[in-house]
């Protein structure tokens, strides 16, 4: 909503205007802030840009609910919060350069967070969790570079191919953790289309809100001309992992805005 050239308030689905006096902080992807939240009311710039706006590889993530902690063969790990799982940096750019050209990784690089090392109140007394990102999924399916799993005709994630893919991933996990499918409560898988769903910002099942290429970061994240978070609309702010400085990892977008309002 906007009043006399600056925004003064946000219309919600329901019909409802929730106003602001001092300002009003978006944390979107451009695609959402220039098209669909802005649509005609998006300067002119910014929509034209927008148009030109790359997003990166989609994210996978499975979740495990096990019944004890993990026994990891590598003495310490079950202490560590976050942790991942390579070949080694070789690994990480095969699996990258997979994931870029449409294929499914033969080998992913796994990062598993294990949030009842820092805090054993996020599951019953004696059990754990597992919380896994893939970041080197791709976004439409052109083939699998192991040569195992069949692509889908039109390149979409299917169920049938997200819990394939999960079960190689789960393999990997299982050669580095001692009896771990014995351990196993419960298992669940999202596709880069799945996380798009729950969230229409992960666009394509991208977490990064965007591709983090020289061109698109630091100074240039979102668009070459962009300022100080500012939209080109009085009183409107985009912040979030498409803003300066991205690409999502922190809270530096907002943090740098808080401190110049």
């Amino acid at each position: 909503v906007q009043t006399g050239g600056r925004a003064t308030g946000v219309r919600l689905a329901s019909g409802e205007t929730l106003t602001a006096a001092k300002g009003i902080i978006c944390s979107v992807t451009p695609t959402q802030l220039y098209g669909r939240l802005l649509g005609n009311d998006a300067p002119d710039a910014a929509t034209k840009a927008t148009q030109s706006y790359r997003y990166g590889k989609g994210n996978f993530q499975l979740h495990y609910a096990l019944n004890k902690p993990p026994a990891w063969r590598g003495e310490g790990l079950d202490k560590v919060a976050l942790l991942h799982l390579t070949p080694g940096l070789d690994g990480v750019s095969k699996a990258c350069n997979e994931a870029v050209r449409g294929l499914l990784p033969e080998v992913p690089t796994i990062c598993v967070g294990q949030p009842h090392a820092l805090d054993p109140s996020r599951c019953p007394l004696g059990k754990a969790i597992l919380w896994l990102q893939l970041p080197e999924a791709p976004r439409h399916i052109k083939g699998d570079a192991a040569g195992k799993l069949e692509a889908p005709a039109d390149g979409r994630w299917s169920e049938a191919l997200r819990e394939a893919y999960a079960d190689r991933v789960e393999a990997i996990l299982a050669h580095h953790i001692d009896g771990f499918r014995d351990t196993i409560i419960a298992r669940r898988a999202y596709s880069p289309a799945d996380l798009e769903a729950m969230n229409i910002n992960l666009v394509g099942g991208d977490p990064y809100g965007g591709s983090s290429t020289i061109d698109q970061s630091f100074l240039w994240r979102p668009f070459k001309a962009s300022r100080n978070h500012e939209t080109g609309i009085k009183g409107l702010y985009h912040i979030g992992a498409s803003t300066h400085p991205g690409a999502g990892l922190g809270g530096g977008s907002g943090f740098l805005l808080a401190e110049r309002l």
